[in-house]
């Protein structure tokens, strides 16, 4: 059967474009600053302000959702609650748009946006690690966070000019609809809890996708209560790498279209180019480190040394006055992050049981986002300001190169 026949990666490729639609959704708001800024005549502190709080009110109710709403989720099962979550997240995306002119309102959506997100995560991570053996995890999990690399290369290709022509609500509006009438309908079809479940699946891929859980099952500890996974060395390290990618990925990101037009005095029409530029070569990290993870089963050995790397990359680029030496920094940065987020997942679902995963998944994507998401686009602000304490983000860098050595010792996946 040819790889597309095969249902478990069909849905890795369904769950990739939930997430690339999911994370426009999110992101869009560091496209509309700009002209927002130049709209309501904010001053360069009005819009650190305002941006900070637009961006951070977002992770900060994603994160909570994704604790306290990942043990419900669980219930209904990544099917219903993945086309639930889509639904409102449209829905939220485009109340963005229709309560603009009230910055309380327009704040009021972004918070609404975060909580119809947060269960995303878990979802997705749970249907992966029901559908795919260990051997091919960081494979698949590597195709569904593509949509990221998707999502942040596209972004300025399609929402710049479609915000610059129409104004910034239209990417808003384009957006909601994208996630109700592609995301929802693909969800629809394609995505089921389990092989168990599906209406189509083989024989031969259901016995794989078995086999596969109960060699897994055999090296899980069953029936732990969830509050002792808190007290586990290897989680509560692997919570605090996650912490530290937030706070660098997510602030960078937030930050990157307002550094050029602010800090680099480029027109806002013209920074498509500049965006894009540094996620060019994203997809090509993820399908690389993903399927040398997987061959050689060092996937944290290999994030380790890309954050090493990265970190060294983007002190030359923040510090460069050459503008082609800033985007060739930049984009070898984020080529090499992408060793991280090529394995994050499977390295999370390689510690965490089944009958926990869904909370406790919960737990760690939404406290990781909720601290490093909200406190990222403060914590790189600098990035649009005079250039003052930038080094803070090598800095961090380094430390989460660290702590995945340690986290490499301690697990050997």
């Amino acid at each position: 059967m040819s790889f597309l026949g095969q249902r478990r990666w069909q849905l890795a490729l369904v769950l990739m474009v939930t997430f690339f639609v999911g994370f426009l959704d999110r992101i869009n708001i560091t496209f509309a600053l700009p002209l927002m800024a130049a709209e309501y005549h904010w001053n360069e502190a009005d819009t650190q302000r305002y941006g900070s709080l637009l961006m951070g009110l977002f992770y900060g109710a994603y994160g909570l959702a994704n604790i306290l709403l990942s043990p419900l989720a669980a219930r209904f099962g990544p099917r219903r609650s993945l086309m639930t979550i889509v639904c409102l997240w449209s829905v939220f995306t485009a109340m963005g748009a229709w309560v603009s002119q009230w910055i309380m309102l327009l704040l009021a959506s972004r918070v609404l946006l975060g909580l119809s997100e947060g269960v995303h995560v878990p979802m997705m991570t749970t249907a992966t690690k029901t559908w795919f053996p260990l051997e091919e995890r960081a494979r698949a999990n590597s195709i569904i966070v593509s949509g990221i690399f998707l999502a942040v290369l596209l972004a300025p290709m399609l929402l710049v000019p479609l915000m610059g022509q129409f104004g910034w609500r239209a990417g808003f509006l384009v957006l909601a609809a994208a996630g109700a009438l592609v995301s929802l309908p693909l969800v629809y079809r394609f995505v089921h809890d389990s092989p168990e479940r599906h209406p189509s699946v083989s024989a031969e891929e259901a016995r794989l996708v078995a086999d596969g859980r109960e060699r897994e099952a055999e090296e899980e500890v069953s029936g732990q209560l969830l509050r002792s996974l808190f007290t586990t060395p290897r989680f509560m390290l692997f919570f605090l790498i996650g912490i530290c990618n937030n706070l660098m990925s997510l602030g960078l990101t937030s930050w990157l279209p307002t550094y050029f037009t602010n800090r680099r005095g480029i027109p806002y029409d013209e920074i498509t180019f500049l965006v894009a530029a540094p996620y060019a070569f994203s997809l090509v990290g993820v399908a690389l480190w993903s399927t040398l993870g997987d061959r050689y089963n060092i996937r944290a050995l290999l994030a380790a040394c890309g954050f090493a790397a990265a970190g060294v990359a983007i002190y030359i680029a923040l510090n460069a006055e050459s503008l082609p030496l800033v985007i060739a920094c930049m984009t070898a940065a984020v080529f090499l992050f992408s060793a991280f987020t090529a394995s994050e997942f499977a390295l999370v679902q390689r510690i965490l049981p089944m009958d926990q995963f869904a909370p406790a998944m919960g737990f760690y994507n939404g406290m990781s986002a909720l601290i490093g998401g909200g406190l990222g686009p403060a914590l790189m602000s600098p990035l649009i300001g005079d250039g003052e304490g930038t080094w803070v983000i090598t800095a961090i860098a380094l430390l989460t190169s660290v702590l995945l050595l340690v986290y490499y010792r301690m697990v050997r996946y």
